[in-house]
């Protein structure tokens, strides 16, 4: 089994979850005109920090996010709780940091594959 260090475990698993939410807003997205629909949130962060916090990277790679109902009223006459407005700002920041994990994923291997061409 390989193994990495915390850093690659940790950007692995904030992938997994930016990767989460991203689905989840747009699935409230595709849901803004569906009466009575109510959006969902993902939630993390808390988590995420009492686990680094910790130090341990088994307390990272296990963490779980949550998805639950939101408590957001929204703006919908019909009883929908999607604000389309902050579902976009929202899914564009999630894909802003989704991407910037991946990039520094990404040359963390190309440093490997560096170093292990250049024996």
């Amino acid at each position: 089994m390989i193994t990495f260090d915390k850093n690659t475990e940790l950007l692995s698993k904030l992938l997994d979850l930016t990767s989460t939410k991203s689905k989840v807003i747009a699935n409230n997205i595709a849901n803004v005109n569906t009466p009575g629909y109510q959006k969902l949130e993902v939630t993390f962060e808390k988590e995420l920090q009492d686990a680094i916090a910790q130090g341990s990277i088994e307390n990272i790679k296990s963490l779980k996010e949550k998805i639950e109902l939101s408590h957001d009223a929204g703006n919908g006459k019909d009883g929908n709780s999607v604000d389309i407005d902050k579902e976009m700002i929202d899914f564009f920041k999630s894909s802003d940091k989704h991407n910037m994990y991946l990039d520094i994923l990404v040359k963390k291997f190309k440093n490997l594959i560096y170093a292990i061409e250049s024996k």
